[in-house]
């Protein structure tokens, strides 16, 4: 059976969507399918340029005697058999959700990398309908995200001690919860504006709590502060699973994502979604979630009225266990590399 390589350049980075996925796919590739990790040499991978160049001439050499697979952006732009992992296509879409300079260094190497590419694996179906689009002549396949096992089993005790403090003062009943960058895509701006206008009560008894962080690569997200929304930083995993599984509701207001992995992870942990109305993520949540229009405020805000209200259904109806999981997508994604000549 022909040599499978996966490209190891994402070691070292911090855990976020593309990450956590290269993580566990290259795990259950190695585990199933005999794969090998090509690992940057340690002094490359706590450097993004140095990283970024180790993928672009070194891997193209190894990649003439197996299959390589990629499964972030740093990725060789010419590989002779190379299967390359597509988050989504922003960066050539909407630039201007990114900095000036992140857009001139990367829409670039992703359109080489997309023309070249021997096969194309998309992470969601919505995905694969826009590359088939763009590049009918190249082979497209579906290997999505997962949930991953923590949280399958998420504990209140992990809690970040900010959110347990703040369930304790009076009159607070619960709390709505996001996550993400501060990414203008993400769409924050309008979130913090629809919960700005509820009525004060209803935010007294359900505070707005934030995870995440911002990049130097995404244009300016236009957040303003407001006294019932905390913003806690980054989470580990373990908390996360625990702020996804007591929430009020898990709020997803993205413009536009190329998965979703938060709506997997929190119907995983028990949490109750309202997210946009999206097509990757009705893809995902089906009718496990309640829709709201993400460019529209008043929208979110009555999304966000009715979810703190509804019954206590909550997720874990949505056939997540055989739909999504890494060792499926590690079986596709095998599969599909070793059918390139």
């Amino acid at each position: 059976m022909p040599e499978l390589y996966l490209n190891g350049a994402f070691a070292g980075q911090r855990v976020t969507g593309q990450q956590r996925y290269a993580t566990e796919v290259s795990a259950e590739l190695i585990r199933r399918h005999s794969g090998r990790l090509l690992r940057p040499p340690a002094p490359v991978r706590s450097r993004a340029a140095l990283s970024h160049l180790w993928a672009h001439t070194a891997l193209p050499a190894l990649s003439l005697r197996a299959h390589l697979v990629s499964m972030t952006s740093r990725s060789p732009v010419a590989a002779r058999r190379h299967t390359l992992v597509v988050h989504d296509l922003f960066v050539l879409q909407h630039p201007e959700w990114y900095s000036t300079r992140y857009v001139r260094t990367h829409a670039p190497v992703l359109s080489a990398q997309l023309r070249t590419a021997a096969g194309l694996v998309a992470v969601s179906e919505p995905v694969a309908q826009e590359l088939r689009r763009l590049y009918p002549h190249a082979p497209v396949a579906v290997a999505p995200n997962a949930p991953s096992e923590v949280f399958r089993q998420p504990s209140v005790g992990h809690l970040p001690a900010a959110v347990r403090t703040l369930l304790e003062a009076p009159g607070v009943e619960g709390f709505l919860f996001a996550v993400g960058s501060l990414d203008p895509r993400k769409n924050f701006g309008r979130l913090v504006e629809a919960y700005r206008s509820l009525a004060a009560p209803l935010r007294s008894a359900f505070p707005l709590v934030i995870a995440g962080g911002g990049s130097a690569v995404f244009a300016e997200a236009g957040v303003q502060a407001a006294p019932e929304v905390h913003w806690i930083g980054y989470v580990d995993d373990p908390e996360l699973a625990a702020l996804y599984a007591e929430a009020t509701a898990v709020v997803v207001p993205s413009l536009d994502e190329g998965f979703g992995l938060p709506l997997v992870e929190a119907l995983t942990a028990g949490g109750r979604l309202a997210v946009s109305d999206i097509p990757p993520f009705r893809w995902v949540a089906g009718d496990s979630a309640r829709y709201f229009r993400p460019d529209d405020v008043g929208d979110i805000a009555h999304a966000l009225r009715t979810v703190v209200h509804a019954p206590g259904r909550r997720g874990g109806d949505h056939d997540l266990a055989t739909r999504f999981t890494w060792e499926g997508s590690a079986d596709v994604i095998a599969d599909f590399a070793r059918g390139h000549r």
